[in-house]
């Protein structure tokens, strides 16, 4: 899987959800993998910016790219950026979909 390049406050950053991001968010947080699941409906803010920071990270690692921020710094990009956290949750959501949302639709059957 390759980063994908975000444009936040006239920058680009590469932001990356593979198993690093998601072991970083996990141990920062205190998470576990069945957690993860539970983010449409439950997400911190706190949660909120520690996963972007986390796909941030792991996305400036694959690009061979420094990265010296830390949570509050990726909170500072969204006072600067208000979309920006829209723009990382949804390479998140593109990147760690769920199974279901992977899956091809059945279409429905035709009776005989």
């Amino acid at each position: 899987m390759k980063a994908s390049p975000i444009r936040i406050a006239g920058k680009i950053y590469p932001v990356k959800y593979g198993f690093a991001a998601l072991r970083n968010y996990c141990d920062i947080t205190g998470s576990s993998m069945g957690d993860l699941k539970k983010f449409k409906d439950e997400m911190t803010l706190t949660q909120a910016v520690a996963l972007s920071w986390a796909g941030l990270k792991d996305g400036a690692r694959v690009m061979k790219k420094p990265f010296d921020m830390e949570l509050d710094d990726v909170a500072d990009l969204v006072d600067v950026d208000e979309d920006a956290l829209f723009k990382i949750m949804a390479v998140f959501s593109e990147q760690y979909g769920s199974e279901e949302d992977a899956k091809p639709k059945k279409k429905g059957s035709k009776k005989k």
